[in-house]
């Protein structure tokens, strides 16, 4: 088999890195087994990448190669970082299965480092590749191969009419100005802050039960509290829009099951700057209800969407440096265009037959080309986790700190106002004491 990568694999230069902290004894013997079961289930983790005339091809080897396993003993306290970042900078080279990983071990367990270009994963891929690397420690049943999934089959077979005719008309405009913008053979240099924190488990009970009373999901909530904070924190240097990233998955593209690795679902944007002089509550309602009509809308968009950026000439290394640095400019000068905000929702890694206990999770990103700025966030064992993730040039640590500490405000101000029903009014007394 041998397949060109879409325009949008070719674009999307990112790697992801999820961290696994174990408790228990794991065998570098287990975690190859283990390995090796994921690789053969995942079409994407066998394939080899060519290049030819500057487009990269996906291609099955004559004797497959197995995923890199590096295993490294903790001997001090900087360990974790110095491996984490081996791990996300590292370019993925072509003669080599598109995920490796890192086993820092100790005497009580270890972290256990799993990477692989965007291009091959989202974060709800990264997560299937978890939860199935720790089931196979531990269970000898095979997982279940499935056939490629490729872009063409998202784009499925669209009717030869007026959209269609405007997608080429636009693509051939887009490939005319791609063709003007000059090569730059001076490599990028990206550096992202990565900053952590979380939820006291009072203030989580409690905002989920605001939440429950007053109708509003929950990462509406944080959408409208992260509007308010960069509005206070950051002024007129305020992204311009919230990116937020959605599941295509769970039902929603029908060619995509939920075990399969995917570089993206598809997202939506939600305008900043509309939460200020609002009732919060309210308008957390607002952005919910914005929020399904945009993924009704983009789910119903994106095979048009794909089936334009294949009309696309994929520009050379050098072109997409001139691209990145232009954009990158552009955010800079301008307000500070987009910011993403991601939900994985509440992580369950391993079941009840685990013969050994997951201990904290933590993902993070780091790009080769554009900068960016986001925000994750997830729920593990109780605990409402975030972490900012962006390119130290785009927001300063005390820029970052501040947005923090707008957002939590914002949270513990909103929870606690009105608290008319009883149980939840104790919780929130509890919080203060």
């Amino acid at each position: 088999m041998k397949r060109r990568l879409s325009t949008v694999e070719h674009l999307v230069d990112v790697n992801g890195t999820i961290v696994i902290s174990i408790a228990g004894s794991i065998s570098t013997e287990q975690l190859r087994v283990a390995i090796d079961k994921v690789q053969r289930k995942h079409p994407a983790l066998r394939v080899l990448l060519s290049e030819e005339r500057g487009e990269l091809y996906y291609y099955v080897p004559d004797t497959a190669k197995s995923v890199p396993l590096r295993v490294i003993e903790r001997t001090a306290e900087d360990d974790f970082v110095n491996v984490r970042d081996a791990e996300l900078m590292t370019p993925f080279p072509h003669d080599q299965p598109q995920l490796r990983v890192a086993w820092l071990k100790s005497a009580q367990g270890g972290d256990l480092f799993v990477s692989s270009p965007h291009r091959v994963c989202d974060g709800m891929s990264m997560l299937t590749l978890g939860r199935e690397l720790l089931k196979s420690l531990y269970s000898e049943d095979e997982l279940v191969a499935y056939e490629p999934i490729t872009i063409k089959d998202i784009i499925g077979d669209l009717p030869d009419d007026e959209s269609l005719h405007k997608r080429k008309r636009a693509a051939r405009i887009a490939n005319a100005v791609l063709s003007l913008i000059p090569s730059s053979k001076r490599p990028l240099q990206n550096k992202e802050i990565f900053h952590e924190w979380t939820l006291s488990p009072e203030l989580a009970t409690a905002l989920r039960r605001r939440c429950k009373v007053e109708r509003a999901p929950i990462n509406a909530v944080f959408l409208t509290a992260l509007d308010l904070a960069f509005q206070t924190a950051l002024g007129r240097n305020a992204p311009a829009w919230l990116d937020v990233p959605f599941d295509g998955r769970r039902g929603r593209l029908s060619v995509l099951k939920r075990d399969m690795l995917f570089f993206g679902g598809g997202s939506f944007k939600i305008k900043t700057g509309q939460s200020a002089g609002v009732d919060f509550w309210a308008r957390a309602r607002d952005i919910h209800q914005e929020s399904n009509q945009k993924i009704a809308e983009e789910l119903a968009n994106t095979p048009g969407k794909y089936q334009f950026l294949e009309m696309l000439k994929i520009p050379s290394v050098g072109k997409m440096r001139t691209i990145a640095r232009l954009q990158n400019l552009l955010s800079r000068y301008a307000r500070r265009g987009m910011f993403s905000f991601s939900n994985l929702g509440n992580l369950i890694l391993i079941d009840d037959k685990a013969p050994f206990q997951v201990t904290d999770f933590h993902c993070y990103v780091h790009s080769f080309s554009v900068r960016f700025m986001s925000i994750g966030t997830h729920s593990f064992q109780g605990r409402l986790r975030f972490i900012y993730l962006g390119d130290e040039k785009c927001l300063t640590r005390d820029e970052v700190d501040a947005v923090q500490h707008h957002f939590m405000a914002l949270l513990e101000k909103h929870v606690a106002q009105d608290a008319a029903v009883p149980e939840l009014a104790g919780i929130l007394s509890a919080v203060a004491e």
